[in-house]
């Protein structure tokens, strides 16, 4: 693991800010350590596709041409693996709860 503490003068008087813990889910990074080695190593973890690449996975023609379509995206592995059950959450609830919320909830309880 990188060091990423921070060091003090003696004129911060005091204003210092202890990070107990800490989480996050990333393209391409599952946790905070492997996010900071991706950014050490200059890892690229967007994925970008062709016009053809899209056309193949199904998304229409229309939206792919349209000038405001990006060809990339950065999607979380495991995003469709929340456990609904841990965090009191019914299925139905679990089904139309943000898909960012149920991410933060992970974190938040893995911090």
């Amino acid at each position: 693991m990188h060091d990423m503490s921070a060091t003090f003068s003696a004129g911060d008087k005091g204003h210092h800010i202890a990070v107990i813990g800490m989480a996050g889910r990333f393209p391409g990074a599952p946790d905070v350590e492997r996010f900071w080695q991706n950014l050490v190593e200059g890892q690229e973890t967007i994925q970008r596709w062709t016009r053809d690449e899209l056309l193949a996975r199904g998304v229409p023609a229309e939206q792919i041409d349209r000038p405001d379509f990006v060809l990339a995206a950065g999607p979380l592995e495991g995003a469709d693996r929340f456990d609904a059950e841990f965090f009191g959450f019914s299925p139905a609830e679990a089904e139309i709860l943000d898909p960012q919320q149920r991410v933060f909830l992970e974190c938040a309880w893995h911090a």
